[in-house]
């Protein structure tokens, strides 16, 4: 199975480089990403199945006590769209 990161994705995770380094450290920048990665390899392997995210067909797994991954499943795919 492969991911694809949709752009809005790829924009939040940019804001999110851009606020960490600013407001924090290059530490914590490095230890978000650890555990975005994380998360992408525990969704790949797809045993699980978080809470769906509002009234979508999406699901969301919350990364931090701020951010949440918004995904859904395709043939083969993981979406990460926010």
């Amino acid at each position: 199975m492969r991911y694809e990161v949709s752009e809005k994705a790829e924009e939040d995770l940019l804001n999110i480089e851009s606020y960490l380094l600013e407001e924090w450290s290059i530490d914590v920048l490095i230890d978000f990403f650890h555990k975005f990665q994380k998360a992408i390899d525990i969704l790949l392997i797809k045993k699980v199945i978080f809470q769906k995210y509002e009234d979508t067909h999406f699901y969301k797994f919350i990364l931090t006590k701020h951010n949440t991954i918004i995904y859904s499943y395709g043939d083969d795919v993981l979406y990460i769209h926010r």
